[in-house]
């Protein structure tokens, strides 16, 4: 029976808990990402920062930040268009194919989210000015398409939710049993210890 939809290198139950496995530790540098961003943005950082000569410094690491978050998270909606395509989207066009194949009903649940919840993300406003910023000044350099320019909780909105999804993916395909959010807590204590040193009330 031919495919009706791409489904690029996930051709396989065992690629599908590769590419899921790889997802999931996307998931944790992204939401490490979002955590050491987010610990900076305080103005008892900044502050000392700037003070320091060092705020220079510190806004290329939080925009370095910037585009390997948003590079992670738009190349999982990309288009499948190579036969070796191992991303989100190729991931979800295999499970809309062979879906059913997984009898276990908790897994069967959570793949079933997985598209439900790809579905909704895909069609979300908030990754339209994502994809443009990606391929007009990230991936390559354009001409933006008008004025989209996204905002960090955009950014940080749709990575949120691609996690999400990232997570059922693999708890339904039975690779990483373990809530993204308990892997992020030593992010969390790292960030905290490296901006603090520059905290003045902290």
């Amino acid at each position: 029976m031919t495919s009706s939809v791409a489904i690029g290198g996930v051709r396989d139950w065992n690629t599908l808990r590769q590419v899921a496995g790889d997802g999931y530790s996307d998931g944790i540098s992204c939401l490490a990402a979002i955590e050491i961003v987010e610990r900076s943005n305080r103005d008892s950082v900044i502050g000392p920062l700037n003070d320091s000569n060092a705020g220079r410094a510190a806004l290329l690491l939080r925009d370095s930040a910037f585009f390997r978050l948003q590079m992670m998270v738009v190349r999982a909606y990309a288009t499948v268009r190579h036969p070796d395509d191992l991303h989100l989207r190729a991931a979800v066009n295999f499970l809309r194919e062979h879906i059913d194949e997984e009898t276990r009903p908790d897994r069967h649940d959570r793949l079933t989210k997985v598209i439900k919840l790809f579905d909704s993300a895909d069609n979300d406003s908030r990754l339209v000015p994502l994809k443009n910023m990606r391929d007009k000044e990230l991936a390559h350099w354009a001409r933006p398409t008008g004025d989209l320019r996204p905002r960090c909780d955009e950014l940080f909105g749709v990575t949120r939710d691609t996690c999400a999804i990232w997570e059922h993916l693999s708890f339904g395909a039975g690779t990483v049993m373990i809530e993204l959010d308990n892997q992020i807590d030593a992010y969390r204590e790292s960030a905290a210890a490296f901006w603090g040193v520059w905290e003045t009330d902290s």
